[in-house]
């Protein structure tokens, strides 16, 4: 392990509270990072850098203003949103708490800024820091549950006045879906038919009381990805994600399903439905004017 990942690292530049260097954290207990130092994940994750849907709506929606925007890129990975935020804002940092997706971005976007960092302690960054917070991908459901509250909290106090904080989770809504994908079929192969009891039963295993859980508003779920390697990613409602937001005093709070463009309000009826895999959302901080 690096000295930098034992926390010691400098960053250059603001908004860091006036300091010019700062102390990274990084996680006490990593959930999944042996998986995302993997050189073939790296790999898989530096592919052609696209948005999704309500990405590019939240990205319209900052406009010409982002020039003059401080931006936080949260989970950042191989650097897939990087390409879309650093050359135009005021300032940009990428986090991740992989050193090997950070050192892809460095590879990648030499003349951007990425640390290797906890999403869940940000000491780094000055109470009302930044202009806009982003967790994609949802990479925020690699967080225990804990660490989970923590980072919303977090990104809420470095997040200023009148900014935006926007960040994608599972949706809970969809695991009958997921567990219906594992279920048990016969083929007319019998490779396809054991391949099929092969991974209905690892499912299984791995998630053993699930079926009676649901519907669940929140949890983690051993849900396959990547082979199973991973210990498990949070789901939730998005009712109960809006609500823990209000809770937290965000406001102008929208959800949109992964896959489409519009957000509905959080208040919305239709939201607690939403079937989709994942959940975009997008809210706002009071004040600043707005």
């Amino acid at each position: 392990m690096s000295a930098f990942q034992r926390g010691a690292g400098a960053v250059m530049g603001a908004p860091f509270g006036g300091s010019q260097y700062v102390t990274m954290s990084t996680p006490d207990s990593p959930r999944d990072l042996e998986m995302y130092e993997d050189p073939q994940i790296v790999s898989s994750y530096s592919g052609t850098p696209a948005l999704q849907p309500p990405e590019q709506t939240v990205l319209d929606s900052l406009g010409p203003g982002l020039r003059e925007m401080d931006v936080l890129d949260l989970g950042v990975g191989a650097g897939r949103t990087a390409w879309f935020l650093a050359p135009h804002a005021r300032s940009y940092l990428g986090l991740d708490y992989s050193q090997a997706m950070i050192e892809q971005c460095r590879r990648l976007m030499p003349d951007q800024r990425f640390v290797v960092g906890d999403a869940s302690r940000l000491e780094f960054a000055a109470d009302e820091s930044y202009d806009f917070v982003l967790f994609s991908y949802n990479g925020i459901d690699h967080l225990d549950l804990p660490g989970r509250e923590r980072t919303l909290v977090e990104m809420n106090r470095v997040l200023r006045p009148g900014g935006t904080m926007a960040f994608s989770s599972h949706n809970a809504n969809f695991l009958p879906s997921v567990i219906d994908s594992y279920r048990f079929r016969i083929h007319s192969s019998a490779r396809e038919t054991a391949r099929s009891l092969k991974w209905a039963a690892i499912f299984n295993m791995r998630n053993p009381t699930l079926r009676f859980r649901l519907p669940l508003p929140i949890g983690l779920i051993k849900d396959g990805q990547h082979a199973f390697r991973s210990t498990g990613v949070c789901y939730v409602r998005p009712d109960v994600q809006v609500a823990t937001l209000s809770r937290l005093g965000l406001v102008d709070i929208g959800c949109a399903m992964n896959d489409f463009p519009d957000f509905r309000p959080g208040n919305d009826p239709e939201v607690a439905t939403f079937g989709s895999p994942w959940v975009y959302y997008r809210c706002r901080k009071p004040g600043g004017g707005t």
